[in-house]
């Protein structure tokens, strides 16, 4: 167990900036067979200047609960290539359905993305979690047990 601080835009990217004190666990996963592309589309035009890193609005892109999404490394459009997807909002744990509506886009040359134009392209895969009983956890437990 670790205690984390979660870092994230309250309203919309660029927003209002919340944190979140929790803690956090590693556990595992099993990622099945079966898996979705999800396109990543821009949902206005936007002008894009070489090197400068720049938030993109997308049509709403679904992660399903139990599911992870992971980019295809191929680049989809000529100006550049999307390096993560965003929503704003207070984090949700893999076994919530995620709605991301923002790229974050990496140009390597000066232009104009366009309403419609296909960005990149999401995998989404199924996936089990393995939540495993790390020690910590399990000192923590005993000890709210048994106050040893």
């Amino acid at each position: 167990m670790s205690k984390i601080e979660l870092v994230y835009w309250k309203d919309k990217i660029g927003g209002k900036i919340e944190r979140l004190d929790t803690e956090g666990y590693s556990y595992g996963f099993t990622i099945g067979s079966h898996g979705e592309w999800e396109m990543v589309i821009a949902k206005e035009d936007t002008e894009v200047r070489k090197n400068d890193v720049i938030s993109v609005k997308i049509d709403d892109v679904e992660v399903p609960g139990k599911s992870i999404a992971l980019p295809c490394p191929i680049m989809r459009h000529a100006l550049g290539v999307v390096s993560s997807l965003a929503g704003a909002g207070k984090p949700k744990g893999v076994e919530e359905l995620r709605i991301l509506n923002e790229a974050i886009f990496h140009p390597i040359f000066d232009g104009t993305i366009k309403k419609g134009d296909l960005l990149s392209v999401m995998n989404v895969f199924h996936a089990a979690v393995e939540r495993r009983l790390a020690r910590g956890a399990a000192e923590k437990w005993l000890r709210e047990r048994y106050r040893y």
